[in-house]
């Protein structure tokens, strides 16, 4: 059942794309690259999780849609579920480390670009986005249930400078085992142009705990981005946990060509 759905998911959202590249190829991006954390979430045993995504864009001023299909790998003793936005925490969990690994839940978003704010106030971005539940709820890859997030955008380009804030509401879908709680989002910080084909940028995210065994997440993100040519970007970046609702520490590296 689980393989079927997954198929039928996946064909669909392929010819969706392939309508997409039909329209503009030109504003087509793929994107790669892998991600690793690790915490202890509160247990006495530490999470690992690899997550390695492909990411499909177009953008077609003001709309931007984005589809993203990855591999995952939970090393643990099971208190951490896939969730592909950093997981959930559902106990403490025990001292047996398993390791399962498969494909993950698939996300895709549409955002649009609101034109009718004047330029010299700020930029906003309206994000809707969808979780596919195409992780095996049976091996802890996924809740096996659909989430959805509503997301605002905002940033002010300063010269060089750009502070930047997202606002969220993320709907949990509920599985059978245990309950979710939906949850607010807050992410604040800049980006610096340090020149042309260079960027870097931090934030501080916030995000309530999505069930009463686990604590809110708070973490520091930072990133490096380089143009290596007009079609290929290469951005780097480390994250780190202040609380047990967050990994200790992560980071990872992502590659993107733009038709």
């Amino acid at each position: 059942m689980q393989l079927t759905r997954t198929i039928q998911y996946l064909g669909l959202l392929i010819l969706s794309l392939c309508a997409l590249v039909t329209v503009g190829a030109e504003q087509f991006k793929i994107s790669s690259g892998v991600d690793y954390s690790s915490g202890d979430y509160g247990s006495d045993v530490d999470t690992e999780i690899l997550f390695v995504p492909l990411t499909l864009s177009y953008a077609n001023n003001p709309w931007k849609a984005k589809v993203t299909i990855p591999w995952i790998q939970i090393k643990g003793p099971g208190n951490v579920v896939g969730g592909g936005d950093g997981g959930v925490i559902i106990g403490d969990g025990g001292t047996r480390t398993t390791t399962e690994s498969g494909l993950g839940d698939i996300w895709t978003s549409l955002s649009y670009s609101v034109e009718e704010i004047p330029a010299e106030w700020f930029y906003l971005d309206l994000v809707g986005k969808v979780k596919i539940p195409t992780a095996d709820e049976d091996r802890g890859l996924g809740t096996g249930e659909f989430d959805y997030t509503l997301q605002l955008d905002f940033f002010k380009p300063l010269g060089q400078l750009t502070p930047i804030a997202t606002v969220a509401y993320k709907i949990k879908g509920d599985p059978d085992d245990y309950e979710l709680d939906n949850v607010f989002y807050i992410s604040v910080g800049a980006d610096y142009r340090l020149n042309d084909k260079t960027n870097i940028g931090a934030t501080l995210d916030f995000q309530e705990a999505s069930s009463d065994s686990s604590e809110d997440s708070v973490e520091i993100f930072s990133y490096l981005s380089h143009s290596l040519n007009e079609d290929w970007k290469l951005t780097g970046y480390t994250y780190f946990g202040l609380t047990d609702g967050s990994p200790d520490a992560g980071g990872g590296l992502s590659l993107s060509y733009s038709l």
